[in-house]
């Protein structure tokens, strides 16, 4: 079930009701939409933010009380100058969102307007929804909460022009579709060790069963059987129910016989580091090592709700990485499912280990016209970049730009990193060896898995500054614990520029969602205009 009940209205000076978001930009000016509210309010927004100190910056907020009104209590919204990108939109999203949960309130309504059309109200207003819709997520299945510390929200309506309104009725079962997915992907990541083992991972992956996935899972036994014996060194120390899993997760919404896109998911469930075991606070928060299956999961749900014109096999590799009598330890060699064999300079880099026999594996079986693997990889990929980018290394360049630009407008930002030999971690007795290295720790990483994509256009981000919030610089505050990094970024980059990203690559219809060509088809369709109808 959603989170709350969407509706979208024309604004009038009258249409606000009980809580109004409304919008200022520097200096306190207040938008066109907003000063239609004042009018219909009788000018209570100016007079109160009158000698104030109250200046519209980005991301600032004022309240205002009403008495005797329709309308009780009116936010102000600080947006700075006026957001010129949908991600904009989608950050004073999430800042309203932890306001409207901070106040309590049942209902609210933002007051967008039209701005310079209804394709830009139509994009600004989805971005809006998405932020309010993560905002006000809690993960507190395991607190014992007060009545009075309920979440209250309700209904959320958005105060546009008719024509925006008819846009985002017609995309909202969609567009909560992604959002619900986003919500189990941070579920996923955000549970304990003790319960989301790889096997529960398996379990989530079936139950996309229903929306027309295949789905496929690989045990121990069979991993040994196949030759997958990087993931099996990673996970064989685990406990017997907490045993390795490779699950495969097919969804064919593109023509019959037209190659798939491969999504590979870092899924260690926990990361003790192995023998070379973390030390000191390095193992808390471990837990979110996982997160990178957790996004390919999210993505794949969205997918199939969304009924997405595209083929794609998602693919999460999940182990436990503990501590036993296997011997895992510096110094093994493992022959990998490629045929490489892999010294083992670290422990403690077994996530590499893990996406390098998954990503063979899926090449070799299902012939992918391109392959994104995302992954908690690196700490050195945190300390370039904190938690407002997530690292890109890739070897197709329109592969990555693609990637960049679905990134972009979404607000789950990738900067782009050098895949580049001179960084591979020193050989000593093998093919390769998994170790990092001092500096360019994070492209050690890169390069190593760059080996088993081998030809086919490959894409690897690493997320682990962005995983999960953590007190990281560029983080988005309002969201606490997992992000689901990645997961409305591949879905915008598959509905709208993976079948066209590679050269080869088979082109799929495109739909409607808020890339700039797909709202022009949107816009362009005639609507009557009728009462607003709601969307849940």
């Amino acid at each position: 079930m959603p989170a709350f009940v969407l509706e979208a209205a024309r604004l009038t000076p009258k249409s606000a009701k009980r809580a109004v978001v409304v919008f200022a930009e520097n200096k306190g000016k207040l938008t066109d939409s907003a000063q239609l509210v004042d009018e219909g309010l009788g000018g209570v927004i100016k007079s109160t933010l009158r000698g104030t100190r109250f200046n519209g910056g980005a991301g600032e907020f004022a309240k205002v009380t009403v008495q005797d009104g329709a309308v009780s209590l009116v936010l102000v919204a600080g947006l700075g100058k006026e957001p010129s990108e949908r991600r904009e939109w989608w950050k004073a999203g999430l800042a309203i969102g932890k306001q409207l949960d901070a106040a309590g309130v049942k209902e609210a309504s933002i007051a967008l307007g039209e701005l310079d059309g209804a394709e830009e109200a139509f994009a600004a207003a989805t971005a809006l929804v998405e932020g309010v819709y993560m905002a006000i997520y809690r993960f507190e299945q395991f607190k014992e909460v007060k009545d009075h510390q309920l979440p209250r929200f309700e209904k959320l309506t958005v105060l546009t022009s008719t024509r925006a309104a008819r846009m985002l009725e017609e995309e909202a079962p969609k567009l909560f579709a992604l959002l619900e997915a986003t919500d189990h992907a941070r579920d996923a990541a955000n549970l304990p060790p003790n319960i989301a083992n790889p096997e529960y991972m398996a379990e989530q992956a079936r139950k996309l069963e229903k929306f027309g996935v295949k789905v496929e899972v690989i045990d121990e036994k069979q991993m040994k059987k196949l030759g997958l014996n990087l993931i099996l060194a990673v996970g064989g120390n685990a406990a017997l129910e907490d045993q390795p899993r490779l699950i495969f997760m097919h969804y064919n919404g593109g023509k019959k016989g037209d190659a798939p896109t491969a999504l590979v998911g870092k899924g260690i469930m926990y990361d003790t580091g192995g023998y070379n075991l973390k030390i000191n606070k390095s193992m808390g928060g471990m837990k979110f090592d996982m997160c990178g299956a957790a996004a390919v999961l999210g993505a794949m749900e969205a997918l199939a709700k969304r009924k997405a014109p595209v083929n794609v096999v998602g693919v999460m590799t999940c182990a436990m990485n503990m501590v036993g009598a296997q011997s895992f330890v510096p110094d093994s060699i493992y022959k990998s499912y490629k045929g490489l064999h892999v010294e083992i300079g670290n422990t403690d880099a077994e996530g590499r280990l893990v996406l390098a026999d998954a990503m063979a594996y899926t090449i070799e079986k299902h012939n992918p016209s391109q392959i994104v693997d995302l992954a908690t990889l690196t700490g050195a990929i945190v300390a370039a970049l904190g938690g407002a980018y997530a690292g890109l290394f890739s070897t197709s360049n329109p592969l990555a730009n693609a990637l960049q630009k679905a990134g972009d407008e979404v607000g789950e930002r990738l900067w782009r990193m050098p895949v580049d030999d001179c960084y591979a971690a020193p050989v000593k007795v093998a093919d390769v060896n998994n170790d990092g290295i001092p500096y360019g720790g994070a492209n050690a990483a890169a390069v190593f898995l760059k080996r088993f994509a081998d030809k086919t256009p490959w894409a690897h981000l690493d997320i682990a500054g962005t995983g999960w919030v953590d007190g990281l610089p560029g983080e988005p505050k309002e969201l606490g614990g997992a992000r689901a990094f990645g997961v409305r970024l591949l879905v915008n980059w598959l509905e709208s520029a993976a079948p066209v990203a590679v050269e080869g690559a088979v082109p799929a219809k495109r739909r409607g969602r808020p890339a700039k060509a797909a709202i022009a088809a949107v816009a362009g369709v005639k609507r009557g205009r009728g009462r607003p109808r709601k969307a849940a």
